[in-house]
């Protein structure tokens, strides 16, 4: 079994042509998982150039499958005072996988300001209830996920307002105070729409995923961010999905937006 640590040191190395071997491990179905193979697209070019500002936003689609030996490229699209902007590919012996634009930007004063205010924390991780999928189809890469559902609905419990609450962190412990990197796996993971149906769903599938970060203090204790993922929207095979993501103390830190199209 390989952890997130295992699989980041050997991509590294890999460099700058930059493979790695899709362990059984991090699969979601036949494919890798999605917020793994947008983590390796985010260290490739971080690994490149490390003197990057802050990443800001970044557009990631899922245009196909991705197995076996994993292959990342980028390319520099522009660099301005502010920002910079790199495309980025991974693709695999089947053809394309998942591509993403990421920008980042240097940090400005401003002459006025507004943030969202601070999250109450009524539930600490350990005082939360362990939310894994007892169904012998789970995907595999969930047994590297440790996440404690503090609200919200179970998997295939028919939930008529699919919103859920949990913290989450990666089983591995040398993960825990890595930054962006980690939490880019994470913040793949709570599928609404999941808990909205009652019965087996055959597939879901992200198809594209934006994510917008609100700090360049990307920080929290032990490895655990708080996650809340709701949708609204499970029509004609896809859901849109809205997910945020708060640190230990509460600060918000990512905002988020999924299409995925669901098999059934």
């Amino acid at each position: 079994m390989k952890t997130y640590s295992d699989i980041m040191a050997a991509f590294l190395a890999s460099g700058p042509d930059y493979v790695a071997d899709l362990p059984d491990n991090w699969k979601q179905g036949r494919t890798a998982f999605g917020g793994l193979t947008t983590t390796l697209l985010a260290a490739a070019i971080a690994a490149e150039n490390p003197d990057l500002p802050p990443l800001r936003t970044a557009q990631i689609n899922f245009i196909g499958p991705a197995v076996d030996q994993l292959s990342v490229s980028h390319k520099l699209q522009r660099k301005g005072k502010n920002n910079v902007t790199f495309s980025a590919e991974l693709n695999s012996p089947i053809g394309a996988g998942t591509h993403g634009i990421f920008t980042y930007g240097v940090s400005r004063e401003l002459p006025r300001e507004v943030d969202y205010p601070l999250k109450e924390i009524t539930v600490k991780p350990d005082d939360a209830e362990t939310f894994f999928p007892k169904h012998p189809d789970a995907p595999t890469f969930l047994q590297n996920l440790d996440r404690r559902l503090i609200s919200g609905p179970r998997f295939m419990e028919g939930a008529d307002n699919p919103d859920v609450l949990m913290w989450a962190r990666l089983t591995d412990p040398e993960s825990w105070d890595k930054g962006l990197m980690p939490l880019l796996v994470l913040a793949d993971t709570p599928p609404a729409a999941l808990t909205f149906f009652d019965g087996p769903v055959r597939a879901l599938s992200s198809m594209n995923w934006n994510m917008n970060f609100l700090t360049d203090k990307l920080e929290t204790e032990d490895g655990w961010w708080l996650m809340r993922s709701a949708t609204r929207h499970v029509r004609q095979g896809y859901s849109s999905q809205l997910t945020q993501v708060w640190n230990s103390e509460g600060r918000r830190i990512m905002d988020a937006m999924q299409l995925q199209a669901v098999f059934a």
